[in-house]
């Protein structure tokens, strides 16, 4: 049933809700929930062309993928903060104008000079079907604040309702003819995995100096120096868990993954990280819902059966799906009972808490090695279960 909504009509109340249209805050506001690590945050955006891959779904043109880039920064007061539903269009009609426009705004300051210093582990994010990276940036902000720096994908032509590239081109979703059926989220998560590969591809140059930015855009002060490529991981919602766990079996750069409310297959197909298993750490968190539908269990069962690495499946209370995401904090309360197939009766703050915390935990654990984490101490959140 979840892997079977419409993700596009989701996405859409989201970022209709992230223009302020149904915020009642007013302009200039900041509705995410604040990042819980201690260093300012600074985000940038690049377009990267993949001039050796064939879009497999526009004939005739090559990949292309927009990504943001959260990551510690300093000297934040001297830039603005970032735009959430606009990463393209907004701010450069401000650059234009020479002025800030109001909306909803983030915690992460545009373009910022990085935390230079020191070098930071490297997390890949990627979304539901058809979903926006955007959904995304309240985690990625968390993470930046603790340290790490933190790639948001847009898949082209699956994420709806469009993806901004330079310029102010939008590139809308392309049709599937059967529908959202298995074929289609096959498709999906094959160009996933092919744009993962890619996008690590493009940070290792951004690492050695390089600039991967299709336009050469300016980048921000000391990016480059601040990424360690040696302890990278990788996280996902639903089906973007799939990809974060599938991807970690193709590519031995990624060190450990978190699936947020994803099966780890598509319907009945398996991936080859279940029927061939991984040696590298992964962390499942599910949903209530997820868990009462119960689609995602034979996919976790073959899973544990096979993977020889560290383990964990917990579940959390009173959630549903999209809790995963920065859906619940733009849903008024007054709607939430009419979004009830989306997101669930746990507090929004408290479950952005819970999901922040855990997924923390689960990279400082296996990236930097700690052995302090919430992951090496008996669960004590009411909230919590541990499934497997």
């Amino acid at each position: 049933m979840i892997r079977r909504v419409s993700m596009v009509m989701t996405v859409m109340c989201a970022l209709v809700a992230a223009s302020g249209a149904t915020v009642e805050a007013g302009p200039g506001v900041t509705v995410l929930p604040r990042p819980g690590g201690e260093m300012p945050v600074g985000t940038t955006t690049l377009h990267l062309v993949d001039a050796a891959r064939p879009d497999p779904f526009e004939a005739g043109r090559t990949r292309e993928l927009m990504v943001s880039v959260f990551y510690p920064a300093t000297d934040v007061d001297r830039y603005p903060r970032a735009h959430y539903a606009s990463t393209e269009l907004i701010p450069g009609l401000e650059k234009t104008l020479g002025i800030e426009l109001p909306g909803v705004l983030t915690h992460a300051h545009r373009d910022a000079p990085a935390r230079a210093g020191t070098t930071y582990p490297v997390v890949l994010y990627t979304p539901g079907a058809g979903v926006s990276r955007v959904l995304g940036t309240g985690l990625a902000e968390d993470l930046a604040s603790r340290g790490y720096v933190v790639v948001t994908v847009d898949h082209t032509y699956e994420t709806g309702p469009a993806v901004e590239f330079p310029g102010g081109r939008i590139v809308l979703p392309t049709p599937a003819p059967n529908g959202f059926d298995t074929t289609i989220r096959e498709k999906y998560i094959a160009a996933r995995l092919l744009d993962f590969r890619f996008v690590l591809d493009s940070l290792t140059r951004l690492s050695s100096g390089e600039n991967p930015d299709s336009e050469q855009d300016a980048l921000p002060i000391d990016l480059g120096l601040v990424l360690d490529m040696e302890r990278v991981g990788a996280v996902g919602h639903s089906s973007g868990g799939y990809t974060a766990v599938e991807a970690m079996h193709t590519d031995r750069r990624i060190d450990a993954a978190v699936d947020m409310d994803g099966q780890i297959g598509v319907d009945e197909a398996f991936g080859r990280a279940v029927t061939e298993g991984v040696d590298r750490p992964t962390l499942v968190l599910t949903s209530a819902q997820i868990e009462q539908v119960g689609d995602g269990n034979p996919s976790f069962d073959a899973f544990w059966g096979k993977a020889t690495g560290w383990k964990r499946h917990l579940a959390i209370a009173d959630s549903a799906h999209y809790d995963f995401t920065d859906m619940p904090a733009f849903v008024p309360a007054p709607a939430k009972p009419a979004a009830a197939q989306y997101i669930g009766t746990i507090d929004t703050e408290r479950m952005a808490t819970l999901v922040r915390s855990y997924v923390a935990a689960m990279f400082d654990k296996f990236l930097r090695e700690r052995t302090d984490t919430l992951l090496d101490r008996p669960i004590t959140e009411p909230e919590l279960t541990t499934v497997r």
